[in-house]
């Protein structure tokens, strides 16, 4: 994966236009979040920890790969930002994984821009959530304020506004997430 400039990925995010799918990419992407999220909530049914926590585990493995995600990754990602203890799962996890967040940014800005509405969100703000990590603050903000254009009510995008808006250092935004262990956010302790 190329390396991507803080001044080209903000030129990307002012960008986020869908790009064109055909009927049949929109097709394989609607089938494979489908199914995605039927595997999903039936795995949870089962055994909720360990669904989430197998979920985070491929999503990490899979977005350190440098390849474009088929539909069928899209839509595992996609399903499992949208869980809120998956998607601090992963947050954790790259909390404690510096050296592969760059990588998942480019992976999760991709993304966005091939999500469908009710998905881009969280998409958009784990993006926002790792910018911060790296003290990316700009693009923090226009990952954020794109969150909040989609979806005025997702709650981590809106907390992540506020300290925005209060200043509040990107060290604050680490410490809270080693605060918390990998395990608590999956049960949902935290």
């Amino acid at each position: 994966m190329e390396n991507i400039t803080d001044e080209q990925t903000a030129d990307t995010l002012l960008d986020l236009q869908a790009p064109s799918l055909s009927a049949n990419q929109v097709k394989q992407r609607t089938a494979q979040l489908v199914k995605a999220a039927k595997v999903f909530a039936n795995a949870v049914a089962t055994d909720a920890v360990s669904a989430r926590s197998d979920l985070v585990t491929k999503i990490f493995y899979r977005l350190q790969i440098d390849a474009d995600l088929s539909w069928q990754e899209h839509a595992l990602l996609s399903v499992g930002l949208c869980d809120i203890r998956t998607r601090d799962g992963l947050l954790r996890r790259l909390h404690d994984s510096p050296e592969l967040r760059a990588p998942f940014q480019a992976h999760l800005m991709r993304e966005v821009v091939r999500s469908q509405q009710e998905f881009a969100a969280p998409l958009a703000t784990v993006y926002a959530g790792v910018a911060w990590l790296e003290g990316q603050t700009q693009l923090t903000r226009l990952a954020v304020d794109h969150a909040l254009e989609i979806d005025a009510t997702y709650s981590l995008a809106q907390l992540l506004d506020i300290a925005l808006r209060h200043n509040v250092p990107p060290a604050v935004w680490s410490s809270s997430l080693a605060a918390v262990s990998f395990d608590a956010c999956i049960k949902g302790a935290a």
